[in-house]
């Protein structure tokens, strides 16, 4: 099992790090791509991040899942980016998953792959989107999509993709190493 996560210029630093972060504890691949041509991005707290990958470089027949971090800079810059939209066109056409939070599942809405389907995000995000949108839960699966509310949640969206990706004793034994029990 491997993905890509996508790190652009102004991402939520929590979305994205703590995200990667909980996947890479249950062992599953997780490789930050830059859409631009340089590996250094910028998160919206002005941490300076290297990826692994520029995404142009990117085979994506080799990848299962793709995630959006929101952060409204980092957003507008996938949405602005003909690559990224490229890219989650081809997750979304090859029927693969697609997780997004905060900002970021205004991205797929955009797109219609939110149409007629359960979701959330970052309030004020969903008025453009012809899904139905929901305030709680604070994840939300519909299909091959998950979206996660905000950055608050951003726990629990890695924990609600991590369960889909793996066993239930991986996922229990993540779950045991983060939080005192």
């Amino acid at each position: 099992m491997k993905g890509l996560i996508i790190f652009a210029d102004g991402f939520e630093d929590s979305e994205g790090i703590t995200t990667r972060d909980i996947l890479l504890r249950g062992n599953v691949q997780v490789i930050s791509a830059s859409i631009t041509d340089t590996l250094d991005v910028i998160t919206s707290h002005n941490l300076k991040i290297k990826t692994d990958i520029l995404l142009k470089d990117a085979n994506l027949g080799d990848y299962s899942f793709i995630i959006l971090p929101g952060g409204l800079r980092g957003t507008n810059n996938i949405a602005n980016s003909s690559l990224a939209m490229s890219t989650i066109k081809y997750f979304h056409d090859n029927n693969k998953d697609i997780y997004a939070i905060c900002a970021a599942p205004s991205i797929l809405g955009k797109l219609g792959y939110l149409d007629d389907k359960d979701f959330t995000c970052f309030k004020g995000f969903e008025k453009d989107i012809k899904g139905h949108y929901t305030e709680a839960p604070a994840t939300v699966t519909s299909e091959h999509i998950i979206t996660g509310k905000s950055m608050a949640y951003s726990v629990e969206f890695a924990l609600t993709i991590l369960k889909k990706l793996v066993d239930n004793a991986t996922y229990n034994h993540v779950i045991s190493s983060i939080k005192s029990l």
